[in-house]
């Protein structure tokens, strides 16, 4: 017989990971590299008005770089075609079928793709 607070605990496991991206996803974004330093490759002459150029020039580029950035960033934000949905008459085959096929402890509703694939043995590399 399962312990009464398996299904409690699958949800809270399932709650642990953020939606949209697995605890390695997250780990990635906080260890990312700051934001480049638009400056950092400007060789500068000594010549003040030279210089002002070429800083300038590097600030432009840096901010079309981030502008190039952050549009991809919100392409994937916004992005709403990366998730699947499964529907069944009653949450009790519902949860009957998450159990059945080892999900329960990834999540009830919101999952991560990638630990769903693993654990139906569903390859996800390109053949």
């Amino acid at each position: 017989m399962p312990d009464s607070n398996d299904d409690l605990m699958a949800q809270l496991a399932g709650a642990a990971a953020p939606v949209g991206g697995s605890n390695d996803d997250v780990l990635a974004q906080l260890n990312a590299d700051p934001e480049p330093d638009p400056l950092a490759d400007v060789e500068y002459t000594g010549d003040l008005p030279e210089d002002s150029r070429r800083e300038l020039t590097a600030l432009q580029q840096g901010f079309r770089d981030r502008a190039r950035r952050e549009a991809e960033r919100f392409r994937l934000a916004t992005d709403s075609e990366f998730w699947i949905a499964v529907c069944f008459k009653t949450r009790e085959d519902k949860e009957k079928f998450l159990r059945n096929a080892k999900l329960l402890a990834i999540g009830d509703k919101y999952m991560d793709g990638y630990a769903v694939a693993s654990t139906l043995g569903v390859p996800m590399e390109d053949e």
